[in-house]
């Protein structure tokens, strides 16, 4: 076999790999849209607190790619589904609703730790 054979071999088998890391991250982010008063009695751990109102303003200093996970919670779920229509208007195309807190700590298999700044 020649050299150029295994060049495109070891070129296929980067590429392959590079895309396969994207693919199988299990890297996300987790937003907690509820009130500053609201996050003060728990937030979920590794979560980032960005009340939804604001979330259009703000989402921008989280240096984010438009197709990063993204899972939102809020209280019952009603905000962070706002939140969620509001992010995938701005173009984030992987972006979850995962309900109310006590719903996301379960699916994101998260504890619900003390809120510091």
């Amino acid at each position: 076999m020649n050299s150029s054979f295994f060049k495109l071999l070891k070129t296929s088998t980067l590429v392959t790999l590079f895309f396969s890391s994207m693919l199988f991250s299990d890297e996300y982010f987790i937003i907690d849209v509820r009130s500053l008063d609201e996050v003060q009695t728990g937030i979920l751990e590794d979560a980032i607190h960005i009340e939804w109102t604001k979330i259009s303003s703000e989402i921008d200093n989280l240096n984010l790619s438009k197709d990063d996970e993204i899972f939102l919670y809020c209280r019952s779920g009603n905000r962070s589904g706002k939140a969620q229509v509001i992010l995938q208007n701005l173009g984030f195309t992987n972006v979850l609703n995962a309900g109310g807190i006590n719903e996301a700590a379960k699916k994101l298999e998260k504890k619900i730790v003390k809120y510091s700044d």
